[in-house]
This record gives C-alpha cells, sequence and structure tokens, in this order.
C-alpha cells in the first residue's frame, strides 16, 4: 500500500498516534464518561467503513458498526482497544457510532470468516459485497446474508433503536435478493447478549 499511496501522492496517517479530541458520551450505553477520536475525523469529508463479513467470539458478528473501533487511538485505548473491552464491547460500539457516523460502509463478503472469530476462525466464501449509507441497515442485511437473525445480535437490537433500522422491510435494497446470496456462517453458541440499554 506504501507505494500506490506516495504514488498517488495520497497521505497515510496511523490512527493509533494521530491527535485526538475528546466527546462526550451522548447515549451512556457504556460506563465511559467521553471517548477520544482522531482529529483527522473532522478533516474528510466522508468516513468509509470497509469491514470484512466475520462472526466474532463475543458480539456474534463484526462488520461495520464494530469496525468503528478501527478509527479509536490505540494509544489511549491499548491493543486490541482494551480499554473499550473492559467496558463492554457491545455498548462501546452504541456510543462510539452515536457521535462518529459512517457516510458509507462497504462490506466485503467475497470471503469472510466463521466460527471463532475476529482472528481464530475459517475463511468462508460468500461471493458479496454489500453497501450502503447506514451502517445499521448494512450489518442487518449482512447478518441475514449470513443467515443469522438480526435480532440474535445485541448490539444490533439496540442500534435499532436510533441509529438505524435492521427490519427487512425498512431497509430499501437494490441488488440480488438476500435468499440468492445467502451462506450460512457458523455462529458461536456462547455468544453473550446485550440485554439491556443503560437506563436515563
Amino acid at each position: 500500500m506504501g507505494e500506490v499511496l506516495h504514488g498517488e501522492g495520497i497521505p497515510f496517517v496511523d490512527l493509533n498516534y494521530a491527535e485526538y479530541y475528546q466527546e462526550k458520551n451522548v447515549t451512556g450505553v457504556s460506563k465511559l464518561p467521553a471517548f477520544s477520536f482522531p482529529v483527522l475525523l473532522k478533516e474528510v469529508d466522508w468516513v468509509v467503513s470497509m469491514p470484512k463479513m466475520k462472526t466474532h467470539h463475543w458480539v456474534g458478528v463484526t462488520l461495520s458498526l464494530k469496525n468503528l473501533f478501527g478509527v479509536m487511538p490505540g494509544s489511549i485505548y491499548g491493543w486490541p482497544k482494551n480499554v473499550l473491552h473492559w467496558a463492554g464491547i457491545e455498548q462501546c460500539i452504541i456510543d462510539i457510532n452515536a457521535i462518529v457516523r459512517s457516510h458509507l460502509s462497504i462490506v466485503d463478503g467475497i470471503v469472510g470468516m466463521e466460527g471463532d472469530g475476529p482472528i481464530m476462525g475459517t475463511p468462508k466464501r460468500t461471493g458479496v459485497m454489500v453497501m450502503g449509507r447506514n451502517p445499521t441497515a448494512v450489518d442487518a442485511t449482512c447478518v441475514r446474508i449470513m443467515g443469522i437473525n438480526p435480532e440474535k445480535v445485541g448490539y444490533l437490537r439496540v442500534a435499532s433503536i436510533g441509529l438505524g433500522p435492521i427490519i427487512e422491510p425498512h431497509i430499501p435494497q437494490r441488488g440480488e435478493p438476500i435468499e440468492s446470496v445467502r451462506t450460512d456462517f457458523g455462529f458461536l453458541d456462547h455468544i453473550p447478549v446485550f440485554r439491556k440499554l443503560k437506563e436515563a
């Protein structure tokens, strides 16, 4: 990538060490009072989330909403973003996405991963790309392609309250019907379920 970026004159910033700013935790689903984000997020026109289609042993799936953990500075949150893990992965997914909204999600399901993800699973060929402007709707569509009910993914259930739709008739879709590309993924049976929003 370095050669391509240099050749095209495209700057590369390691967000783990970038200058950062703080935003108050507006939803308060996790107990973290505020979040630190790279200043670069205020300078760009679009934020594009480009995850792989994968299962995750703690939260069910890791797609465009969970992918925003990648913008959180490792110099603040540790590796692999341990502070966010201790505060509750599902809770932090909601809080982060309520502050930073990706303008476009592109999920690569050409070859995804199933089972004990996000790093110990096995490759799963699906042969699809899913993209859209609302990350919650994109993720709900992805999990249906993966043969998973979005209601079984705790943070998607909570995201549907204010971040976007997960009910299929509420998601306008172009391209192939979900059933024509559905490829069931192995889904771990010990995944914890996000049970309740923090009370105001």
